[in-house]
């Protein structure tokens, strides 16, 4: 009897400590706020930018657009880009959309994405920096930006492209050659470090 009082005990002060342990070192906000609330807190976290060097490809296939979804495009081990959908759009072009996946913890957020999000007074500000450019049946062209979205995820953001270029005449020819593939480059690490050392 005495085991279970003091069992309850430690459980009705425990139980409190910990939930304000929690709640001062911010770990209940990484379970309720994301990287955006990161990205966000001026107050307690640095912003950097680091360009990514280098070009990073993906092969789409247009005949078989569901079995595009999940390959990768970037990944460094923490960080990822994947294709998360594509689909016809209404102009009957393809448009390819990309997923952006970083990592945060206490200790701040990460992020490489083919999108800066920097902060400006009052909020944030996001535009498309990566280059893209895709290659058909031996021919390269620039291929342009069909949206992009703010740090509306957990652990990043999204981007997509259109396939066809609207300033350049391509003549897809899906019963010949369905493969396609999509480059990238000038790619954007983020890092939002804490200003306290966590």
């Amino acid at each position: 009897m005495k085991q279970k009082r003091l069992l309850l005990k430690g459980i009705i002060i425990g139980f409190p400590v910990t939930v304000f342990l929690l709640w001062i070192t911010g770990a209940i906000n990484l379970w309720f706020y994301d990287i955006g609330d990161i990205a966000n807190n001026e107050k307690f976290y640095f912003f950097e930018l680091k360009p990514i060097e280098g070009e990073y490809s993906v092969i789409i296939d247009l005949r078989d657009l569901e079995s595009n979804v999940g390959k990768t495009l970037y990944d460094d081990g923490e960080h990822q880009i994947y294709v998360s959908n594509i689909f016809i759009s209404g102009d009957a072009n393809y448009d390819v959309s990309f997923r952006s996946s970083g990592k945060y913890n206490l200790y701040g957020a990460t992020l490489v994405s083919g999108i800066v999000h920097e902060r400006v007074q009052g909020g944030f500000s996001f535009g498309l920096r990566a280059n893209a450019k895709a290659t058909y049946r031996g021919s390269t062209f620039k291929i342009y930006t069909s949206g992009r979205s703010g740090l509306n995820y957990k652990d990043g953001d999204s981007f997509g492209f259109y396939v066809i270029p609207h300033d350049r005449e391509v003549t897809l020819n899906i019963a010949e050659n369905s493969i396609i593939e999509i480059t990238l480059s000038d790619l954007v690490m983020h890092k939002w470090l804490s200003k306290y050392g966590l």
